[in-house]
């Protein structure tokens, strides 16, 4: 007998699930699951694009924003655009670079160094662009929380036009103009748009006053968004299923290069594309390199110096994949196994600033904790938080701002630095939040050994058409992540461990007559392997992909169980009829259909 690795969190049973055209039960109850009622509405949600965007002249200080940035326009001024040094930041630069190009303006773009300047703002910085002749500066993905730094550019003779996504302080800075849908006197309807989202909206409405438009903006613009783990159920979905469509089709030399690298298919690229294979590599130039590179490429037309460049971007990003190796190595050693759900806080000695948020979000993964990792840079230490759903990193890291010396985030991740000699007393405040964060009577702790379960089927139900029901529903991404099946009445055809170090498992699964592929990635080497012949239920997602140029569908698996230890077994033992698995030459067996009560 195999067990679960996992709890499996079964769905409640959804009697008599609406109708919704073009999908099937399985599709159907999942979509009632997720609060879809009707056609109409769901409809509107699949269909997300240019009439889903909100008017961004209701994000207060729009107004004056796109004012001030008109008039240095027409009076030729020199503009600088001031980034971050991650996904979000950079996109968002690109995108005002795009723009202010269609205008006949080319800007200064400024990211700071991770290592020297660190996020935000900095006078030195300024100092630099007024020396250059710059009277106007807009930031992207920060800058809100600059008040001292706002302050010292108006004396510099610089204006400064802030858009961010962070959480604003008490006082906002001095700035010609704030835009930042979490100003709690913002009417925006839809508050979690990224860095740049925003640049997105911002730019676009600057060139639909002056009649012009602009190739790749919203492709730009979703990588950014998918990057900074924007909810797919806004007005983010939108641009992300703008950006696809319009990143499939670009001739951007630069984009091309880019995508020929970390896509499989560059024509038809998904959200699980930018966030697992464009994203990283952008990221990679702004973590341990220049982030100038990864903008360049992106803003690149010639296509001989995109390939010099992508050539030079994929070194650096597989540079940072082994960095990050021995961070996070060096991290799980330094955590203990204590079962403890509270917030954790890890100081390393001398890991690279720009792996911090990997390394962050690697423990989260494993730990389910919420995790703020830090290491010493410039005399200070710099670090990164990641979080569960249930754990708002930006409220947090507010609520500990007393020993910090700088700071931004938003629900799910965030930066921070401080004073070597504070951080005993960051660590005993950050571990002492309580979960969830801020405190809520209807949210639960996320826990590690929990999965939640989207749908229970029987093995018939796993084919092309449930993938092509699936595949409908993306993008997917936080508030609507991609369905995970729970998936019964299979037997094992073979089971191997594949891969340079044989961490994987793959099996072959009969299903009747069909023989069905899946795959089991990082499974450790403790796990059980299942024999010929046992029958298993297998939970995963429903992956398609092409292999030797042929299409290819398989079950990507996340946990496994022989049938006698499932946690569907107690669905077959309660049904008003028996369910029996089937033998070696039986047809298949009438199992159920999502149920979690007596099966039906």
């Amino acid at each position: 007998m195999i067990a679960p690795r996992l709890e499996w969190l079964l769905p409640e049973p959804v009697s008599s699930p609406p109708v919704f055209a073009g999908f099937g039960a399985p599709v159907a109850t999942l979509l009632a699951r997720r609060g879809f009622v009707d056609d109409a509405q769901l409809q509107r949600f699949l269909t997300a694009g240019e009439t889903s965007l909100h008017d961004v002249m209701e994000m207060a200080d729009a107004d004056l924003a796109l004012a001030r940035i008109d008039q240095a326009v027409e009076a030729g001024e020199r503009i600088a655009i001031w980034g971050d040094y991650d996904a979000d930041g950079m996109t968002a630069i690109v995108v005002w670079v795009l723009a202010l190009r269609a205008l006949g303006v080319e800007p200064m773009r400024h990211v700071p160094s991770r290592l020297i300047d660190g996020y935000g703002l900095s006078v030195p910085g300024l100092e630099r662009l007024r020396d250059a002749g710059v009277t106007l500066v807009v930031t992207c993905d920060c800058g809100v929380g600059n008040v001292a730094e706002v302050d010292a550019a108006r004396e510099m003779g610089i204006d400064v036009v802030v858009t961010d996504h962070h959480l604003p302080p008490d006082v906002l800075p001095r700035a010609v103009a704030v835009v930042d849908p979490h100003r709690p006197d913002c009417p925006y309807p839809d508050p979690d748009l990224t860095g740049a989202g925003i640049a997105f909206k911002l730019a676009g409405a600057l060139l639909q006053r002056a009649g012009r438009t602009a190739a790749d903006l919203a492709a730009v613009a979703a990588i950014g968004t998918v990057a900074d783990m924007a909810p797919m159920t806004g007005e983010s979905r939108a641009i992300v299923r703008l950006g696809l469509a319009e990143l499939g089709a670009t001739s951007r030399a630069g984009l091309r290069a880019l995508l020929a690298r970390a896509v499989e298919n560059p024509a038809e690229p998904t959200a699980r594309d930018l966030a697992f294979g464009i994203a990283p590599r952008i990221n990679a130039a702004g973590r341990i390199a220049d982030a100038e590179l990864a903008i360049s490429l992106m803003l690149e037309e010639d296509p001989a110096a995109a390939e010099r460049m992508a050539d030079e971007l994929e070194a650096v990003h597989l540079e940072r994949r082994a960095l990050t190796v021995t961070a996070v190595d060096e991290a799980r050693a330094a955590v203990s196994d204590d079962g403890d759900d509270r917030p954790l806080a890890v100081l390393g000695t001398d890991w690279a600033p720009g792996v911090l948020g990997l390394v962050a979000q690697r423990l989260c993964d494993a730990t389910s904790r919420p995790v703020a990792v830090a290491s010493p840079a410039g005399g200070e230490l710099r670090g990164s938080v990641r979080a569960p759903a249930d754990f708002h990193v930006g409220k947090a890291l507010e609520a500990v701002a007393e020993h910090l010396t700088k700071r931004g985030g938003h629900p799910a991740a965030g930066g921070f630095s401080l004073l070597p000699a504070a951080w005993d007393a960051f660590a005993a405040a950050f571990s002492a939040l309580p979960r969830p964060f801020p405190e809520s009577s209807v949210t639960t702790p996320q826990r590690p050994d929990c999965m939640t379960i989207d749908l229970v089927l029987p093995a018939s139900h796993l084919g092309w058409p449930l993938a092509v029901e699936i595949g409908s529903l993306a993008p997917f991404g936080p508030g609507h992540v991609e369905p995970v099946l729970a998936v019964t009445g299979l037997r094992v055809v073979e089971a191997r461990r594949v891969g340079a170090t044989r961490d994987h498992l793959s099996l072959r699964m009969r299903r009747g007559a069909e023989v069905f592929d899946a795959i089991a990635f990082g499974t450790s080497h403790q796990r059980p392997t299942p024999t010929p012949g046992s029958a298993v239920d297998l939970v995963g997602t429903l992956e398609r992909d092409h292999f030797g140029g042929v299409p290819r569908l398989r079950l990507r698996v996340l946990d496994y169980a022989t049938v006698e230890s499932s946690p569907l077994a107690a669905r077959r033992a309660a049904a008003t009829e028996p369910i029996s698995i089937q033998a070696e030459s039986d047809a298949e067996a009438p199992l159920p259909l999502d149920a979690v009560g007596p099966v039906r």
